[in-house]
Parts: structure tokens; C-alpha cells; sequence
């Protein structure tokens, strides 16, 4: 009898470590299909994990992949917008964003917290055990909220402790996928000179059976080879393009280097512009991404058991053979011969010398750039261009960074003198261009002049901005509403650089959500009965602040 027990006891036990390592379960009821997996370039990160297909529809219900409990809920107007954060008992936490709304419950329980801390914008950690969940069970509907380009669910799989991203296609989800990856150019580079102040060579791929071979032996006038390739991966049933998993460089069967994106820091997904030629990317090329760990990096896709920085070329070609994987194993095999021809032309640069692993200052004229050891994954040439000013506003030259297509990997600070004579130097920002994109920082005074950080390299100038942001409202003052009823409020700025926002009913702070530059509230119970003065307070990067102030009666 005891033994019978104690049979019993072993198989149970397995029996439960085998439902606690049994794969997620999809969490949506639709076919499972991709619109972007784990790893994939983007602009300046990795992606962190599955974009599930919606068939372009929102408010799909999305189901508990496993048991667990609810224990982060995150609301921003951009990023993931709305999302749910679930830990899971096998040290995972699995991530929903991009959703339109949650169960009641949670519904109710965030607009408490986002209440009493007065703030829609929040990132709330939940109570353990305040919100359970059974594998299968509704957490919520799908959406297309924060930075989102159409309806989907953005999933992740994180590791609890080490808060990694991990590969969702190697850690729980499965999904049928019997397709190896394409794999389209090689790129060679030459390792003694900086990437960016140089030109790869680009071999084009053919298709030969189930491998892929270069148009040509490549012959290049440099020793020290770096190794990038051009590849894209797509599922069963699907031809929608997605990023590979893996890519080991071979010679002689043995591995010599590689890399492999399954266990990503969120600290280090910037990282990305130091994997991949970034001034080829910038300039509308393709991603390439590089076989080879850049001079200074600081991410482990690249296994350290292994990896080389180059490849030593010799006079006589060699043999080397690329194996690109995707996330479940399907390998395509590149091949391709080597030799060195010739010798490489040594090229002269203007400008300051930047250097990897060294704090670097530039100072040109007016404006000063500081940047940490950790900034740049290569050395290169900086230079400044000036432009002299053409607005009242404009206190400063228009100083361009050439070259500006140098990703930049931790803040940087800018320090700019005006050129002009009496300003108020509260009222000072800084503005980045780039590729038509600006970006308004507030201007902080000191002995260097006017300091702000920034994370790209662009054009840079000094504003003096003494406007304040306008204000308008649906409403007009004495004006009666009801519950239901929808408050918007609309507000605008010269430079399109709003701070804050925040509206209040005598005194209490109301719930307008962002939407752009809209706000919006619908009436409810936070809104009382009878006549009272609704107030909205905006400021701007600058710290001009305007206010609106109505009488409103709810009936």
C-alpha cells in the first residue's frame, strides 16, 4: 500500500511538472499568424516580441495563455498604450499592449490608483494575488492604442527576475512554421576602418537547392573582413517578412562567429544601431545586420564562446559558410570563397577624431557636445556646419552635425551660447532636426550657455520661446451638460511642444484622456451635480503656462 502511495505521489508530481512546462497557450481564438516576431529591426531598438495578427480587427478577446496573476497594468499615449502584465509561475511574465480595455475589475481598480496619484499616464505595480487567472480565461480585448501602426496584439515573454525579453518562439508559444529563411546579400567590410566611413561591398545570393551561394569569389583589398547579410524569414502560410533568429559564420564546419536573438535587456534593445550598418539603414537601405561584434558593444547576442571581431583574409580564396536559422530551426546555408586582392585606399577625414570607450567633447564656435565613454559602437570624423539665424526667435546659428547619420547610444549634452543680445533665458529651449523631425527640449542656463540632452545626432539651435499654448473647448462658459456627455478639449503650441495638461473641477482633478493634441472626458461621477468651475492648466517645453477656466452646471 505504501509503495501504491508513494506511486501515486511520483505521478502526480510529474504530472504537474508536466502541465507547468507545458507551452503558452495562443492567447488570442483566431489562426496564429505573425505580423512581426521577436528580434526584428526597428528604428533604434529591437522588437521585444510577437506582433499577433488581428485580421486587422479590434476588440478580439485575448485569453490567459497560462495561470498567473496580474501584477503590472501600464497606460501611456504612446509606447504600449494599454497594456497587462501577467507572471506566470514557471518565472516568466507574459505582456499584452496595445489594447482597448480590460475586465471591469481591473478597469475600476486603475482609474482608482490613476485618481488618487492623479495621472492618466501610469506604470502600476499590482498587489500579488489581487487579480488570478486560469489558463483560457478573458483578460481583456485587443486594440490599437499608443504607438501602434494598425490593429494587433504586441506579445512578450520576460524572464521575472532579470526582466529579459525573451523569444516568445523558444520559450512557450508555438506556431507551424516550416519555412527557412531567405537570405539575399552578403555585405563586406573592412574592419580597420570605421563603419561608418565606408562603403561596403555588397554580393548579391543565389538559390541553389536548399542553400544559397555568392554571383562571385569575392575579392577585396583589405585583411581584416567583417561580415554582414541581408536576410528576411516568413512563416507557413504566410508572406508576410519577419526578422531571423540566428546566423553563424563558419569555416571549417567550426563556428567562428554569430549571433542570436533569443534573451534581450530592454536596458540594451538600443543597442540594434550598433548590430546593424546603421548610415546604410538611415540613408533608405536595408537592414544589414552584422555577424561580428561591433569594437564596443554591450549586448550578449553575440555568444562570447565564439565570436570573432573579423575574419583574417589571406592571398588565397578560403571557404566560409553561413547557417541563418529562424526560431524553429529551419536553417538556410549561404556559402561563399574569399581572398585578399590589392590593397585598401587610406582616405583622409575633416573634423575631431571621436573616439570608442572615451568620453569625447566637441566644441565648435558656439556650441559645445559632450559625450560619455558608452556613446559610440565605432570612431569616426564629427564636424560642424554653422548657418547664421533668420528669425527673431532663432537665438542662436543653425549648427548641423556632419555626419548625423552616427547612431548615438546614451544621451548626449549640447551646450549652445546665443549669438544675440537681451533674452530671457527661462524661456529657452533647444530644437533637434532630423530627417524632418524635430524634437523641443527645455534650455537650461549655465556657464556653457544653454544645455539640453538628446539621444540623436541632427541639426541643433537655440529658441526663445515666449508664447504660450492655446486652449479651446467644446463647451462655452455657463454652458449645462450630463452625465455622458463628452468634454474636449483642444490645445495647440508654436513649437508643438505641450508638457502638461491637467483639468480640474473645483479644485478636483478630472481624467481627460490624450488623444494627439486632443483631451477628452466623458462626464461621470467624479463630475458632481450642480454649477461649478471646470480649469484647464497647459504648459509647454518652455514653461509658458495658459489657463481656461468656465462655469459649468451638470444637470
Amino acid at each position: 500500500m505504501f509503495k501504491y502511495l508513494i506511486a501515486v505521489f511520483i505521478m502526480c508530481s510529474w504530472l504537474h511538472s508536466q502541465e507547468q512546462n507545458r507551452p503558452f497557450d495562443y492567447p488570442l481564438a483566431v489562426k496564429p499568424l505573425l505580423n512581426a516576431n521577436f528580434g526584428e529591426m526597428r528604428p533604434n531598438h529591437f522588437h521585444m516580441g510577437l506582433d499577433l495578427n488581428t485580421g486587422a480587427r479590434e476588440n478580439l478577446p485575448i485569453f490567459a495563455p497560462a495561470d498567473g496573476y496580474l501584477s503590472r497594468i501600464k497606460i501611456e499615449s504612446g509606447g504600449f498604450g494599454r497594456a497587462l502584465y501577467f507572471n506566470h509561475s514557471n518565472g516568466t511574465t507574459t505582456v499584452y499592449a496595445h489594447m482597448n480595455s480590460f475586465l471591469p475589475a481591473v478597469e475600476q481598480f486603475l482609474e482608482q490608483q490613476q485618481y488618487e496619484q492623479e495621472t492618466w499616464k501610469i506604470d502600476l505595480q499590482v498587489p500579488v494575488g489581487k487579480f488570478t487567472v486560469k489558463k483560457g480565461q478573458l483578460i481583456g480585448y485587443s486594440g490599437n492604442t499608443g504607438a501602434s501602426e494598425g490593429p494587433h496584439v504586441h506579445f512578450e515573454v520576460r524572464n521575472i527576475k532579470t526582466e529579459n525579453s525573451l523569444n516568445p518562439l523558444r520559450n512557450g508559444i508555438s506556431m507551424e512554421d516550416n519555412v527557412a529563411p531567405e537570405v539575399l546579400k552578403l555585405a563586406v567590410y573592412d574592419y580597420d576602418k570605421s563603419i561608418y566611413e565606408q562603403t561596403p561591398v555588397i554580393i548579391p545570393l543565389i538559390k541553389k537547392g536548399l542553400s544559397y551561394v555568392a554571383v562571385k569569389k569575392i575579392e577585396v583589398p583589405f585583411e581584416k573582413v567583417v561580415i554582414g547579410i541581408i536576410a528576411i524569414d516568413r512563416m507557413s502560410g504566410s508572406s508576410n517578412p519577419n526578422g531571423i533568429y540566428k546566423a553563424i559564420l563558419k569555416k571549417d564546419k567550426l563556428p567562428i562567429a554569430g549571433f542570436e536573438l533569443d534573451n534581450i535587456s530592454y536596458d540594451f534593445t538600443r543597442n540594434q544601431n550598433g548590430h546593424i550598418d546603421y548610415p546604410l539603414r538611415f540613408k533608405g537601405g536595408p537592414y544589414v545586420q552584422m555577424l561580428h561584434c561591433p569594437k564596443f558593444f554591450q549586448l550578449s547576442i553575440y555568444p562570447a564562446s565564439f565570436n570573432k571581431p573579423y575574419i583574417v583574409n589571406s592571398n588565397n580564396f578560403q571557404e566560409y559558410q553561413i547557417d541563418v536559422s529562424d526560431a524553429h530551426d529551419n536553417i538556410s546555408k549561404v556559402t561563399f570563397d574569399i581572398r585578399k586582392i590589392g590593397t585598401t585606399e587610406q582616405r583622409k577625414f575633416s573634423g575631431q577624431a571621436m573616439m570608442i570607450n572615451k568620453k569625447n567633447v566637441f566644441e565648435s564656435s558656439n556650441i559645445t557636445f559632450e559625450f560619455s565613454p558608452d556613446a559610440f559602437y565605432d570612431s569616426f570624423h564629427m564636424d560642424v556646419v554653422s548657418t547664421p539665424s533668420t528669425q527673431v526667435f532663432q537665438k542662436s546659428n543653425l549648427y548641423q552635425v556632419q555626419p548625423f547619420s552616427v547612431p548615438v547610444n546614451s544621451s548626449f549634452q549640447v551646450a549652445i551660447k546665443s549669438s544675440v543680445g537681451k533674452i530671457d533665458t527661462t524661456r529657452m529651449v533647444i530644437k533637434k532636426s532630423i530627417k524632418g523631425k524635430d524634437e523641443i527640449k527645455k534650455a537650461i542656463y549655465g556657464k556653457n550657455g544653454f544645455t539640453a540632452s538628446f539621444k540623436e545626432l541632427g541639426s541643433f539651435q537655440l529658441l526663445e520661446d515666449l508664447e504660450p499654448p492655446s486652449i479651446s473647448i467644446n463647451i462655452s462658459n455657463g454652458a449645462q451638460v450630463k452625465g455622458g456627455d463628452q468634454l474636449v478639449c483642444n490645445v495647440s503650441d508654436n513649437f508643438k511642444s505641450i508638457r502638461s495638461f491637467e483639468a480640474r473641477v473645483d479644485g478636483k482633478w478630472l481624467m481627460f484622456k490624450p488623444r494627439g493634441n486632443s483631451y477628452s472626458y466623458r462626464i461621470d461621477e467624479h463630475f458632481p451635480l450642480g454649477e461649478h468651475f471646470l480649469t484647464v492648466i497647459v504648459f509647454d517645453e518652455a514653461g509658458n503656462r495658459n489657463n481656461l477656466k468656465i462655469q459649468v452646471k451638470r444637470n
